[in-house]
């Protein structure tokens, strides 16, 4: 073989190799991992491509930034993609600290901060709701967007005597995640995200992941996620879309209850699907929120 030859052979294989590397970047998996420091304790996050728009994805209670990686396939080579593990999640340090939305929050305005993230489209799936609805309080921007996927909502009564009774039976809920029945009670909670049509991939991530939550870290959750003043009712005028599971727990006015809050609101019930409906149908939501953000 001649010194050309072996040049052009030298130069193709380089090129394969170069592409399948671009390849498994492209896998969430794969992608390199994120710090920030917030007040000294680690939080993780995981970034990917570029665009006129940030897309952030902010988990729920007892999962990690791995919620979202049919979102994170579908969209990285449309937008830039920022994944994020909530303090005491995922990757992130879950060290001896008070977890509240606050702190949540104030870890997602960190990370926007930190790597400039312009225009962005906060993707909130559950407990990440109140983080995200905080974190927009914040940054007091018109350039915002909120994707509200199945997001924890809470309508404290106006009337004291009903509200008392509301905030007494959110305490025994909380309280189900602390003592010495915490695991029992997680599991069960965790299977009732579950049905026989739920996809055999998401039932497996739900118990695999949420069910080895620390205690410490599920209970301050949760005692924060029910807190009232998490819910004043701030009014948003941001672009909004809310996806909910079309299910039996539904409040069936849950529509004009969110539109009190949030002013610009795009709505939409899914049949067939549960709480992690952007991983039991990702295809059909995934278009949904693209058709949204490109409105």
């Amino acid at each position: 073989m001649n010194k050309t030859k072996i040049k052009i052979t030298t130069i193709f294989l380089l090129m394969l190799f170069i592409v399948s590397c671009d390849k498994s970047e492209r896998k969430l998996e794969s992608l390199p991992s994120g710090f920030i420091s917030v007040n000294d304790f680690k939080v993780h996050y995981k970034e990917y491509g570029k665009g006129d728009k940030t897309l952030i994805f902010i988990h729920g209670w007892g999962c990690d930034l791995n919620t979202w990686k049919y979102q994170f396939d579908y969209f990285k080579d449309k937008y830039r993609v920022i994944l994020i593990d909530l303090p005491g999640y995922g990757q992130s340090d879950k060290d001896e600290k008070e977890y509240t939305i606050d702190f949540f929050a104030q870890s997602v305005l960190k990370i926007i901060s930190d790597l400039q993230a312009r225009k962005p489209v906060l993707i909130a799936h559950s407990m990440g709701l109140p983080v995200a609805i905080e974190v927009l309080k914040q940054l007091n921007t018109d350039n915002a967007m909120l994707c509200n996927i199945d997001g924890v909502y809470f309508d404290f009564p106006a009337d004291s005597g009903e509200n008392q009774q509301y905030i007494e039976g959110l305490n025994s809920f909380a309280n189900m995640f602390k003592g010495e029945s915490y695991k029992q009670n997680v599991e069960l909670f965790c299977k009732g995200f579950i049905t026989e049509t739920t996809p055999e991939d998401v039932s497996d991530y739900i118990l695999a992941t949420m069910t080895k939550t620390p205690e410490n870290i599920a209970f301050q959750s949760m005692k924060s996620l029910i807190d009232e003043k998490n819910w004043d009712k701030k009014i948003i005028n941001n672009k909004t879309i809310a996806i909910y599971a079309k299910i039996s727990e539904l409040p069936p006015d849950n529509e004009n209850i969110l539109r009190k809050q949030f002013t610009d609101l795009t709505y939409i019930e899914m049949e067939g699907v549960n709480h992690f409906l952007m991983m039991e149908k990702p295809k059909e939501v995934n278009e949904i929120l693209e058709e949204f953000i490109e409105r």
